[in-house]
Parts: C-alpha cells; structure tokens; sequence
C-alpha cells in the first residue's frame, strides 16, 4: 500500500527533481521505502534526498510504499523490460503477486492493461514504464483515488492531488475509472471498461434475492482472503449487518467498529445489533475538544472543502484509527449499498416526480458517481492508518447485477421510509436476525452526528458550515496557493 507518482518531461529535462517533490508530498501514504523507475532502471531508498543520486532522466515512475501485510514489498517490479507499480488493497487475481506482474508485462502496456482492466476486478491503479512511455490504469468502478495534470514542461499523475499542486499544477483532472492513458499531452484516457445502465430483468423476486445473496457473500469471502480477524465499520444497519454475519458465518472473527457516543441511542443499537450477530465491538468516541484538529487532518487527507464529503471522511477516519490501534489491517464498510439499492431518502422524491424510470436512473448516475463522492474519499482519509477498506458492495459482478434489479424492488412508493427492500428479502434468507433486516438506515455522517457536529462547531465560529470548511480549506493548503480552487 502506498502512492504513486509519474512524470513526463515534454522537452526533454530531467524529470527526478520533480518526482521528488511528488514523493514529499505524498510521504504520509508511504515512507517505509522509496522506489523509482526510470529508462536507466530501478532505484530503492528510505530517504528522499538520495533521489539526487539518479542519473537524469526525462520520464520517471515512483512509488511510497507503506508495508502492511508481509506481501507488500518495493515497487517498482521489473519484469521484461516492463517497470511495473500496482497500488492495490484488493484484486480479484487467483494467482501469485510474480505471476500478476508477467501477466501485466507479457505484452506492450497496452494491450496487457486493456485485457486486464477488462477482466479483473478490485481495487487498484497500476502504471507501467516500458521504452520512455508510462501506461497507467484505474479499476473499473474507482476505488482507488487517482490524478492527473500538465503544464507547458512535464506531465504528472499521482495518487493525490497535492503531488500535483506541489508542482504547481493547480487545475487537476480526475483519472476516470476504468481507463488506460499513455501520458502525452495530445492523448486522452481511454475507456476500457466503465458502468453502464442495466435492463431491467424480470424475474420473481426470491429468485432475485437468492441469487443477490450469492453475489454478497462471494464479495464479501473473497475480500476477506481467508484472514482470521477483521473490522467492520458498523452501525447497526443492514448494510454493516449482512457484511458481518457473512463474515462471522464463515468462521472470521469480526470487531464492529462504532464511531460515535456511549448512551446515545444510535451507539446503543449497535451495541444490540453487535450481540445479536455474536461480534466483538469497539467504540470509537468523538473526542469534542479535539474535533477541529480531526477535521483539519481530514481536509488535508481529502483535499476538499466539501462539508458532505468531510462528514463522511472523518467517521471512516475514526474507524481507521480504532483499527490501527487493535492490529486490525482489514476494515470492510458497507458503502455502496445505499447508492445501490435505493437507500437515500431522495429517491423518494425522484420517484414521486418521474416514476420508477426516473428513479432507475438516478440510482445508475449514484453509482456511477460513487467513486468521486465517495470510494476516493474514504480512501484518501484511511490509507495514511495502514488500513485497507474493503467495499463488497463495490464488486464489479454485484453492481451489475443490482443495477439490473426493478427498481420497485427497491422502494416500493414515494412514501417508503424503509427502502431497500430486495436486499432486507435477501438478509431474511440468508438468516440475519429480523431486526436487523428491518432496521432503518442512516448514512454513517448522520448516524454518528458528525454532520451536527460539524454545523455546530461552525456556528461556534460565527459561520455557516460551508464557509467554516472552506476556511480551513484556505488555512491548510495556503502553501499550494490555491484561492481559485
């Protein structure tokens, strides 16, 4: 796990002295090794000023490599002539991590980038160097945050956007999920695989649910990758819930991880839904006096000022920390499954003005968007813990299939407080408890208060909450001398 960093000089300079920067800019995801690529090859250090020893170089790739699992090791990989960099927290790749770099080097990057963005799932961004020209790739659904920009010198892409503004690019482009791009200024991204709306199926709706259930727990088992222990960011809910009991069932040992307030009402149902499913739980409380610091951290992580996606980081945030603190490496969330399967109280409105094939089509344009309002976020706020966040909600073969299913299966009429009734049919068959089934849901900024908290926290400042996180926007990113972002 880590951060990569690439650049491409367009005139012929050496391009180290920039990847450096890049690499200082990113340190937080990864510090433990620093490995670049060049045309000259390959180079490993734990400390950034021996970079200047690389003999110049008009096109390098980098990466951070912070090590969380013994499978981790310095990138690049080269593997026949190929220098390779694969930043992953899962992959849906049977076999061992050499056999996936030949894989991704037995012909040019590509080809070989195109046939594997269009097979394999998970979550990842691979870039390869390969005869001066860096291939890069981002999964299909865009769980992994990933940037690019130029200016009238170089090209650069990197993990997070700060790699890019510490170059001075400030008008930053996001990679789009599922596409494999030669940096060059006159190219652009190309689609290999993306998501796309579905047709709605008809069938009954225990065959639906049966076989959505199959899909879940296949997500969920093969993200587990037979670990002993793991987190579940947990709130009670049946998003949470149904990834816990599968995981349990399965003989893992679970640890819901509760952000939020002991003898709030929200905390209390996850300590009952914990003993209900038989899990160990851990809360993480919100530590009042402190919460600025936490939340100039998260904007910093998520480089937004976008109070929704703060309220959102920083509980995952919290979760990460808890995880960290117990030697838990691997945290599932339940994170698309409201995008998914209609659970946003909008949808109501949506469907009570267009219908069902309105609301058929907001949940699509949820899904689709779920990388950039979501996965990256939650991404970019945790990986700085040394935790994955795994999402099965996520899983390529489950969204295709969810966004297949009538769109009446998932809210029934504009007045549904319930929503996501084909998933609660499908929890009821694989035999979550009932009340856990039929358990309202609210999204993890609302259930832990975060939102409020944040809102008060504001007015305590004199300041409306836009205008508060935008100020501490400006405070933390004063250096990247951003006032037009």
């Amino acid at each position: 796990m880590g951060a990569v960093s690439a650049v491409k000089s367009r005139k012929g300079f050496n391009t180290i002295p920039i990847l450096k920067k890049m690499m200082e800019a990113q340190k937080h995801r990864g510090n433990e090794s620093l490995g670049i690529a060049t045309n000259h090859g390959c180079f490993f250090t734990k400390k950034l000023e021996e970079l200047d020893q690389i003999q110049s170089s008009n096109v390098a790739i980098a990466y951070n490599v912070s090590k969380i699992e013994p499978t981790d090791s310095p990138q690049p990989i080269v593997s026949h002539s190929h220098s390779l960099i694969i930043e992953s927290d899962y992959l849906e790749f049977q076999q061992s991590f050499d056999q996936l770099f030949e894989t991704l080097s037995e012909n040019t990057p590509e080809r070989s980038l195109k046939k594997f963005v269009s097979q394999v799932d998970g979550q990842y961004e691979i870039v390869i160097l390969h005869e001066g020209n860096i291939v890069v790739a981002r999964d299909p659904i865009g769980l992994k945050p990933l940037y690019y920009g130029w200016n009238t010198d170089f090209i650069a892409l990197a993990t997070e956007k700060k790699a890019l503004w510490n170059l001075g690019i400030k008008k930053t482009k996001i990679f789009p999920p599922g596409h494999i791009w030669r940096l060059a200024h006159d190219l652009k991204p190309s689609c290999v695989r993306q998501i796309r709306s579905q047709q709605s199926i008809d069938a009954d709706n225990g065959v639906i649910a049966k076989r959505l259930g199959s899909l879940l727990r296949k997500a969920v088992l093969e993200r587990s990758l037979k670990s002993k222990q793991v987190g579940v960011c947990f709130s009670g809910g049946i998003d949470s819930s149904l990834i816990a009991h599968i995981l349990s069932q399965n003989d893992i040992d679970v640890v819901g991880l509760v952000v939020g307030v002991k003898g709030q009402p929200s905390t209390e149902w996850a300590e009952k839904a914990a003993k209900l499913l038989g899990i160990n739980l851990q809360i993480q409380e919100i530590d009042e006096d402190n919460l600025e610091n936490i939340l100039k951290e998260n904007i910093w992580r998520i480089e937004e000022a976008d109070p929704v996606k703060l309220s959102l980081a920083t509980p995952f945030y919290l979760c990460a920390k808890l995880a960290r603190n117990s030697g838990i490496t691997r945290v599932f969330t339940g994170q698309g499954a409201d995008e998914l399967f209609g659970g946003y109280h909008r949808f109501l409105k949506i469907l009570d003005e267009g219908g069902s094939n309105a609301l058929h089509e907001a949940i699509f344009n949820r899904v689709r968007d779920a990388h950039e309002d979501s996965f990256q976020v939650c991404e970019k706020s945790v990986a700085p813990e040394t935790v994955r966040m795994l999402h099965p909600y996520a899983d390529w073969e489950l969204i295709q299939y969810g966004l297949s299913i009538p769109s009446e299966l998932k809210i029934s009429n504009p007045n549904d407080k319930v929503r996501k009734h084909i998933l609660r049919k499908t929890a009821i068959d694989i035999n979550l408890p009932k009340q856990l089934a039929e358990a309202p849901k609210k999204a993890i900024q609302y259930s832990t208060g975060m939102n409020r908290r944040i809102e008060i926290l504001a007015k305590s400042k004199g300041m409306k909450t836009k205008e508060y996180v935008n100020q501490l926007f400006k405070d933390i990113f004063v250096n990247f001398n951003l006032e037009d972002h």
